[in-house]
This record gives C-alpha cells, sequence and structure tokens, in this order.
C-alpha cells in the first residue's frame, strides 16, 4: 500500500490539535524535534534490550519507536507546511553502517541536520528536501531490520486516539506529559 505523507500529514496533525497537543502556544518546532531524537533514542534502547513494545506488544519496541518518530514528524509537516516529495531521488545507503545503533545514529544525524536548517532559516533551501529524507533514512533503518515501520504507524495512531495519559486533563497532572 502507497502511502501519501503529504495527506497523512495533515491528518496527524489535525488528530494532534484536536487531542490538544498544540493548545500550548509556547510549543515550537525545536521542543517537537527534541522528541523526534527521544522516539530514536527509544528505538536505539529497544535494539539494545532486545524489547518487545509496551504499547504494542506484538511488535518490537524498536520497530514502533521508528514509527512514533516518522508520528511525530508528519505532526510537524501538517503545523509548518513541510512536503514530502514522493520521488526526490534521495537513497539512504546504509552499506557502511553495520550495526544498528549506527543505523540509528544516521536518523539522527539527518534529524539534526533538518534543526540546523530550521534554526538557521536560509533562504534558497526548501526544508521540505531534509524533511524527505529523514523520513527516508527511518524507513531505510526500518526496512534494513525487516520491520513494518508504516503497519506499526497506522497500529500506534489507533491506539493512540484511546490513550489515557494522551487526555488533556491527563497531561495537566503534577507528572503528566507536558509536552
Amino acid at each position: 500500500m502507497e502511502t501519501n505523507f503529504n495527506e497523512l500529514a495533515k491528518i496527524i496533525h489535525q488528530q494532534c490539535v484536536d487531542a490538544g497537543w498544540w493548545v500550548d502556544m509556547n510549543r515550537d518546532v525545536y521542543q517537537t524535534l527534541q522528541l523526534v531524537s527521544t522516539e530514536l533514542a527509544e528505538a536505539t534502547e529497544g535494539e539494545r534490550k532486545n524489547l518487545m513494545d509496551d504499547h504494542l506488544p506484538h511488535r518490537k519496541m524498536g520497530e514502533v519507536e521508528l514509527a512514533d518518530a516518522i508520528i511525530r514528524l508528519l505532526d510537524l509537516a501538517g503545523r509548518y507546511g513541510w512536503v514530502y516529495y514522493e520521488h526526490d531521488g534521495h537513497d539512504v545507503n546504509l552499506s557502511r553502517m553495520t550495526t544498528i545503533a549506527g543505523k540509528h545514529f544516521i536518523c539522527t544525524k539527518a534529524l539534526v541536520d533538518l534543526g540546523v536548517y530550521v534554526l538557521c532559516d536560509f533562504p534558497n533551501f526548501d526544508l521540505s528536501v531534509q524533511y524527505t529524507v529523514l523520513i527516508n533514512t527511518i524507513l531505510k533503518v526500518g526496512e534494513n531490520q525487516g520491520y513494518d515501520v508504516m503497519g506499526a504507524l497506522y497500529e500506534k495512531l489507533e491506539y493512540n486516539k484511546h490513550r489515557a495519559d494522551h487526555k488533556p486533563e491527563a497531561r495537566a497532572a503534577a507528572n503528566g506529559k507536558k509536552f
């Protein structure tokens, strides 16, 4: 099944708005990019310990955390109007990376590159290019591990709709998810 990332970004962003994730006007692109970073770190930790996911226990944690990173990126794309270029010609070569942690590092490097371009606001640089590279890198890493990252993404979106800790009142609690 072919995924239209641009349409999916709009849907995911609207779900996040409806769930109240964008109510706090202090939320910004850098905060959310850092949360993408934590998803990648959690993917590495899941691989390091060979863990199954807490929320989707039939899937490996690494697979679900890669999906979570893409969900956060799609939310940002929906918020800021980034476009995923379906046929951008940016193929990701992982042949020099022999470890899964090294492959996750390549994802983190692509994330940092995106953050730098956002921060520096280069006048002639299309952020959508680096966003596309990052999505493609995450997908390639997942594929390389034999994961169905997009299948995990759709399952996680459905799961998230019913999570108590994603409700505004739970986030407002003393130890709730603030961002």
